[in-house]
């Protein structure tokens, strides 16, 4: 089973003893994230979406059901935490499929937010970092990291009405964003996002210890593959490109158990 190439290479480059529990975490969002898959009917989407709510509530409550949820309580518990509450993952989903327009800058990072206060810090948790650490780093970058994939991937997103960027007069902004080749402006503005973006990636990496970056190698990686994906022109794929990524990932995992960071990461 493929999670979308980031995740797939952070399972290959986590903590062997992380990988279970970063499957389970990622079959979840992947679970989570399939209702808004455009072949379902709202009523199918809404209904499985309120299935997958009440079971992270169970999860959070220690009464989970499905294997992938009590395989992260059971990783929880072998670091001697309480089970995660990634409630907030559905909340994100709920917004994106009802298409919400974000009228202002604070809707969309709070909308941004509620993924990387669970996908995002759970994976930050998981790594056996100290909490505090972790937490720091997951409450200043997981909602960069998230803004950055679906900037990637914008004019899909935008088919589909969810459009990634605060709009001031949705009537108007819509269709702009919606167009197909996106305008030059509309790519400029995306492009300038997307710098600020990596500048505050970089600085929060920065932020951390040398000491403490082996443990948090699964959020600094996924930082890294952020920025990485934001600088490739082409994104499509072939053995040289698998190659090139393999090579990467693996200087990237061997930096950050020498406590240094990814070359990406050094801004």
């Amino acid at each position: 089973m493929s999670y979308g190439p980031d995740r797939d290479w952070l399972l290959r480059f986590c903590a062997r003893e992380q990988s279970a529990a970063l499957t389970a975490l990622f079959t979840v969002e992947q679970e989570v994230l399939a209702s808004l898959r455009g072949e379902l009917e709202h009523h199918v989407a809404h209904a499985r979406l309120e299935w997958w709510h009440e079971e992270l509530t169970r999860l959070a409550a220690g009464a989970a059901r499905h294997p992938a949820t009590r395989a992260l309580t059971a990783a929880a518990a072998q670091q001697h935490r309480s089970p995660p509450d990634l409630r907030s993952l559905t909340e994100h989903v709920r917004v994106d499929l009802a298409g919400v327009a974000f009228l202002t800058r604070d809707e969309l990072d709070q909308h941004l937010q509620a993924w990387g206060s669970s996908v995002f810090r759970e994976a930050a948790l998981g790594a056996n970092a100290p909490a505090a650490i972790a937490e720091q780093l997951a409450s200043r970058a997981g909602s960069l990291v998230r803004e950055l994939e679906l900037l990637a991937e914008f004019s899909r997103h935008a088919r589909a009405g969810r459009i990634y960027r605060p709009l001031s007069d949705p009537a108007d902004s819509h269709v702009r964003w919606q167009a197909e080749p996106l305008g030059a402006a509309e790519r400029a503005d995306i492009a300038a996002r997307e710098q600020f973006l990596l500048r505050q990636l970089c600085a929060a990496a920065t932020a951390t210890t040398a000491a403490a970056r082996p443990a948090l190698r699964v959020p600094l990686l996924w930082m890294s593959y952020a920025v990485e994906r934001s600088q490739r022109e082409d994104s499509r794929q072939s053995v040289g490109a698998a190659l090139r990524r393999a090579l990467s990932s693996w200087r990237s995992a061997l930096a950050l158990s020498r406590g240094e960071l990814p070359r990406a990461l050094r801004c």
